[in-house]
């Protein structure tokens, strides 16, 4: 049952750029399911059913108000989920009514109190199996009855509620499966959707959206039972790239191609009704191919402003007002809430063939087992992005992307546009996880390629992780006898790129993953051989995105659409410049700078230069730019003569704010001693909190407390970042007693933060924590320098 998240991987090549999507304020998404939950609770009856107007089923609506309710996170101990409980309960089996009502309640069932419903959920299961229909066109499908009749919606919600079963332990025998999968490939129609009704050879009335996405889901989850996996086990041997072509894959991706010609989120693609229907049925179409776009649309961002703007407005809270307000309410948070789970990585399709998906259930498998684990979220979701046609903000949307692939497809004439790409990706603090397949010599030689391109400049070579490095015990510690070579770039902060070379003899780790099974619907034990190599490929995955994310994820709607900036006004008049300050070290934390001055001048009001640049002291040109920014981890340093230069510097108006990388002592201790060698005499006094500096009077924040991120690492056992709140921390030296201060320098990290990484090896301040400080101090040294200046 793993595959029904990714039963294959799509293929799909887009037409045309992709459409700018609006970005979505995470508030407004927030209160809009608050609204929408508190109107479904305030239509509840006081035995807990919701009713549809015009019609005797409550079963259903009682049940979709639940899923929606559950989905959106309210707790199954919540009053009205508990007494909408009892009322479903006192309806189960042939009381529910129609299919759709005994889909629903099973759905309900599965979602609440799996453990306490078992036998409820197994009673309703054997009754969908017995109706569904076999003979005929029917055969396979679904109606409101068990009279042997069917239509596409009704068998949607039916399969709907067979895959919730089988996820709570619940089998399904594999001939209704079969007789599911040959329905809905023998209902799709020539043009590649599909219709209401089931007709011979797929010649049925037009295509509809919303059937088109219930075609697309049933195949998925009904294949995903049925196809075999990319790799398989025969006793104490992992047999891997065993990936074959299915017709099911074809007609998939034949419904997406439908469904990307006739794109819409304002109504439901050739039908005049059901436009919520029709959303949710997109949103799960999207969420199980595992696709951002479908054809040059980002569906989830499109579809929640369209719901955000039909949502009423007036207090109600409801979607649709009418005969079916309670279902198309549950409908919309259905989308908003799923729609929204936070992407944990992002597969990259590359290259002119499907070198890059051997194994097209890794990820998924491996997002799963992170579900599972105590300390993520348990409601993820990943996907797959065309390198070729993503920008890099389509990138950022993702915390960690991941190649992996024996050969190398990709064009010469395209490797310096895919190099500048994945710079820029982890210029913005960005992950790249990669793997060469055994016999991959050809991929691991371009990797290897394309990372001296991505980084031409001394310094950022890849380089044997050492056996203390977190990725072997961030989640999971690893047994010594799995260990395998593993290198990687140290750029930004961290270990911000990971690669796997090719081990000959040893399983690569997305095949390791491809095997895992999650649901073990079939009862299969692997052997102990097999399954040690198993359990930790699997720590190895979780380890490196715990170490890449520090299990810090954001919902999509919380990440912009845009966040690579350009400046279109090139007048520089009155513009801040905050250059980095090179003292002849490799600089850790190249965008920190720039990525303070984007928050001074979005937040603040400043207008800045958006060119990065260093300058050094020996440089001539040190004088045109009074304000300096600096940090590090190890021996900070002057050369002789620069101890003068610097104070005349900062006497003249000049300031410099400094930090220690993850708060290295070392850089403190050595800063803070050459500091005194530029002011002989001078001594470090901690900054008040009462200090202007801490004020909003500058145009900045009012801080009385921050938050700082503490690495709690275990031999043995996970490491975690936890966070508490402190008085901020700053000491300064000033000009004179009583003057302004000239030089002002955090112990705890700051740069780290503004690079907008989670590592398991920083502590610091958190991000938001850090952008405050940093911009008061900047906004300070602007006031001082101005005022000396008029």
């Amino acid at each position: 049952m793993p595959k029904t998240r990714c039963l294959f991987c799509l293929a799909v090549f887009l037409a045309g750029s992709l459409v700018q999507a609006q970005d979505i304020d995470p508030r407004a998404v927030r209160q809009a399911i608050e609204r929408g939950i508190n109107y479904l609770k305030t239509q509840q009856d006081a035995d807990g059913r919701w009713k549809m107007e015009g019609s005797n089923d409550m079963t259903g609506s009682t049940a979709i108000a639940v899923i929606a309710m559950r989905s959106c996170g309210v707790p199954a101990n919540d009053p009205s989920i508990q007494r909408a409980m009892r009322f479903l309960r006192a309806f189960a089996g042939e009381e529910a009514g129609n299919n759709y009502s005994l889909s629903l309640q099973t759905m309900a069932f599965c979602l609440v109190d799996p453990v306490a419903d078992l036998p409820r959920i197994r009673q309703n299961v054997a009754l969908l199996v017995r109706n569904q229909s076999r003979a005929g066109a029917n055969s396979g499908g679904w109606s409101y009855n068990s009279s042997g009749g069917s239509d596409l919606s009704n068998s949607q919600f039916s399969i709907l509620a067979l895959y919730e079963a089988e996820r709570v332990g619940v089998r399904v025998d594999d001939a209704t499966w079969r007789a599911a999968l040959r329905y809905w490939s023998q209902t799709q129609n020539q043009n590649g959707g599909w219709g209401y009704s089931p007709q011979p050879s797929g010649s049925g009335p037009g295509s509809i959206g919303s059937m088109t996405c219930a075609g697309i889901a049933s195949l998925i989850i009904s294949a995903g039972v049925l196809e075999r996996a990319g790799a398989t086990v025969q006793g104490d041997r992992i047999l891997c790239f065993q990936r074959s072509e299915s017709e099911s894959s074809r007609q998939i991706e034949s419904g997406i191609g439908w469904l990307a010609d006739h794109f819409s989120v304002r109504n439901n693609p050739n039908s005049g009704s059901w436009h919520l229907y029709y959303l949710y049925a997109l949103e799960r179409t999207g969420r199980m191919t595992n696709q951002r776009f479908i054809g040059r649309h980002d569906w989830y961002r499109a579809g929640t402003e369209e719901i955000l703007a039909k949502q009423d407005q007036h207090g109600g809270g409801f979607w649709s007002p009418g005969s079916y307000v309670i279902s198309d309410t549950a409908f919309a948070l259905l989308f908003l809430s799923k729609g929204r789970r936070p992407v944990l990585l992002s597969k990259i399709q590359f290259g002119s063939d499907d070198a890059w998906n051997v194994h097209p259930n890794d990820v998924n498998n491996l997002t799963l087992f992170a579900e599972s684990r105590p300390l993520w979220p348990s409601e993820m979701t990943w996907q797959i992005v065309d390198i070729r046609q993503a920008t890099t903000d389509h990138l950022l949307q993702s915390p960690v992307i991941s190649l992996s692939a024996r050969d190398w497809s990709v064009p010469p004439n395209e490797v310096p546009a895919l190099a500048r790409k994945l710079r820029e990706y982890l210029d913005q603090g960005g992950f790249i996880m990669a793997e060469a397949q055994p016999g991959g010599q050809a991929f691991d030689n371009a990797f290897r390629a394309l990372m001296q391109r991505v980084f031409p400049e001394p310094g950022y070579e890849l380089t044997l992780l050492e056996r203390s490095h977190p990725i072997w015990s961030a989640e999971i510690p690893i047994d010594p006898e799995h260990l395998r070579p593993i290198e990687g770039i140290h750029y930004g902060c961290r270990t911000s790129v990971v690669y796997i070379p090719p081990v000959e003899g040893k399983p690569s780790l997305s095949c390791l993953w491809e095997v895992y099974r999650h649901f073990n619907r079939d009862g299969i034990h692997y052997s102990d051989v097999v399954q040690q190599q198993i359990d930790n490929g699997l720590g190895i995955g979780l380890n490196i995105l715990a170490y890449a994310t520090s299990r810090e994820l954001r919902g999509k709607d919380e990440i912009p659409e845009q966040i690579i900036r350009t400046q279109v006004d090139n007048d520089r008049r009155g513009r801040i410049f905050l250059p980095y300050l090179d003292y002849g070290e490799t600089n850790p934390a190249p965008n920190a700078p720039q990525n303070l001055l984007y928050f001074l001048e979005s937040e603040c009001g400043i207008r800045i230069e958006q060119q990065a640049s260093s300058v050094t002291l020996a440089d001539a040109w040190v004088a045109n730019y009074p304000l300096l920014f600096t940090h590090g981890r190890g021996t900070f340093q002057l050369q002789e003569g620069q101890h003068q230069r610097l104070r005349a510097h900062l006497e003249r108006g000049g300031f410099l704010f400094a930090n220690a990388i993850c708060s290295a002592e070392t850089f403190a201790s050595s800063f803070q001693t050459e500091m005194r060698r530029v002011f002989p005499g001078a001594d470090w006094e901690r900054i008040p909190i009462s200090d202007p500096i801490f004020s909003e009077n500058n145009g900045g924040f009012q801080i009385e407390s921050l938050e700082v991120r503490q690495i709690e690492r275990t031999p043995g056992q996970q490491t975690i970042a936890r966070t508490r709140q402190i008085q901020p921390e700053l000491y300064g030296i000033r000009q004179s007693e009583g003057g302004r201060w000239l030089v002002v320098f955090s112990p705890y990290d700051v740069s780290c933060a503004l690079e907008r990484t989670s590592s398991l090896e920083c502590r610091g301040y958190t991000q938001q924590s850090a952008l405050q400080l940093a911009a008061n101090v900047i906004l300070y040294a602007i006031e001082h320098w101005s005022a000396g200046t008029r």
